[in-house]
């Protein structure tokens, strides 16, 4: 008579939820910080353009117009 048997393997997986919450984190900072230079280069690209074309007292002349609605 033959015996047969069964192995049975478990394999279990260890996995650190900590981790992950620090990876997202990093990459949302990253992310934000990324977005925030982009703006800020867009902002200063802007400027320049601004001031290319109107002078500094065209920029400063629209600037208190633009605050005070006259």
């Amino acid at each position: 008579m033959k015996a047969n048997s069964k192995i049975q393997t478990v394999t279990t997986t260890t996995h650190n939820a900590q981790e992950d919450i620090t990876q997202a984190a990093k990459t949302g900072i990253l992310m934000a910080t990324t977005l925030g230079g982009l703006v800020g280069a867009w902002g200063l690209a802007c400027l320049v353009g601004a001031l290319m074309n109107n002078g500094i007292g065209g920029v400063i002349t629209g600037y208190l117009a633009a605050i005070t609605g006259m």
